[in-house]
């Protein structure tokens, strides 16, 4: 076992930085209705992929106004999607900005017209000099909470620049207290962390369970966190399918960690957590519903729990990492081999 790592010091201040892009956020989002704005496309791989389940949702749920499509950067391209045209919108994300299949997608969006929003860590790539506009965050540890609210901020402009602001409004005056919110789950989650590393840390395959948006942060864990980070084995299941199959797979000792924000997808997972009390000894639950969030608004808290559960799963890793002794920038083949 090693000792856990600390949260960065500039954790706060790196949320803080994507907050203050709102307004490019903002006009970018208003070059794009101004063209007749009809789809929009949530591009990444890996983690700048499942990032985009809460933005997703967030449109999915509150307009009509354009269709909204998550899609992996590789698809983008190998399936030149009709709706790729100079009505759309495409969101790519990738953290280095220089990710193969990400930067391609970017460049592509481009020869078809569309407007092009590139997230990605400060600095010039491929993908900062295909976008339309680079949306950023200091290259530090910090990566996964500016990237969400990049896509909270655009998603939000969205809504409010097809006259579907309502939810917006109830959402702006709590992203303001993000930067603390998130922090405080840092700490808030230490007694869950070591929770799941009692669960995980010498299983020989983990169950991840989620439903809704949360399913994008089941993806995360299983596979970036846990495949990726750890090298250990580790399947996503989203919470509507896990009793059409993946259920025959529990034992008494069969390691099931389930996933749960407080949206209307909550259900999905409270399904769960009573079947593996029933069925397992192994089970551990992350549910932000037992944390604070100090400074969010109550009624913004559906929503905003999204971000704060992701936040919460990449502390928990922390505590796994630490108990299995193993560095999670470590890589067998990841930016070491051609592929």
């Amino acid at each position: 076992m090693t000792d856990l790592i600390e949260v960065p010091d500039d954790f706060e201040a790196s949320i803080q930085h994507a907050l203050d892009q709102d307004d490019a956020a903002r006009a970018i989002v208003a070059t794009a209705l101004d063209k007749g704005l009809e789809r929009v496309y949530l591009v990444g791989c890996g983690g700048s992929h499942f990032g985009t389940y809460p933005a997703f949702d967030l449109l999915d749920r509150n307009t009509t106004a354009f269709a909204t499509q998550r899609i992996s950067s590789a698809e983008l391209t190998s399936r030149a999607p009709a709706g790729l045209n100079e009505h759309a919108l495409v969101i790519a994300a990738s953290h280095s900005g220089n990710t193969p299949e990400t930067a391609d997608a970017a460049e592509f969006a481009r020869t078809r017209g569309a407007t092009v929003v590139a997230i990605a860590r400060e600095g010039d790539s491929r993908l900062a000099r295909a976008g339309h506009v680079h949306l950023d965050y200091p290259n530090t540890i910090t990566i996964t909470e500016p990237k969400l609210v990049h896509n909270e901020q655009l998603a939000l402009a969205l809504l409010e620049g097809v006259g579907a602001g309502e939810k917006a409004a109830l959402l702006r005056p709590s992203l303001a207290a993000l930067p603390a919110a998130l922090r405080a789950v840092k700490d808030e989650i230490a007694a869950t962390g070591e929770r799941v590393a009692d669960v995980v840390a010498d299983a020989p395959l983990s169950y991840i369970v989620a439903g809704g948006a949360a399913y994008g942060m089941a993806k995360m864990m299983a596979w970036c966190y846990f495949q990726e980070m750890q090298w250990m084995n580790a399947a996503a299941i989203n919470g509507g399918d896990f009793f059409h199959g993946p259920l025959e797979m529990i034992g008494p000792d069969t390691p099931l960690v389930v996933l749960q924000a407080e949206d209307d997808a909550r259900a999905l997972g409270e399904r769960v957590v009573r079947f593996g009390e029933q069925y397992t000894s192994q089970l551990a639950v992350i549910d932000t519903a037992g944390l604070t969030l100090p400074g969010i608004d109550p009624q913004a808290r559906p929503d905003l729990s999204v971000l704060a559960l992701m936040s919460a799963e990449r502390r928990v890793l922390d505590h796994v990492a630490a108990r299995r002794g193993h560095d999670t920038s470590v890589r067998r083949y990841m930016y070491k081999v051609q592929y």
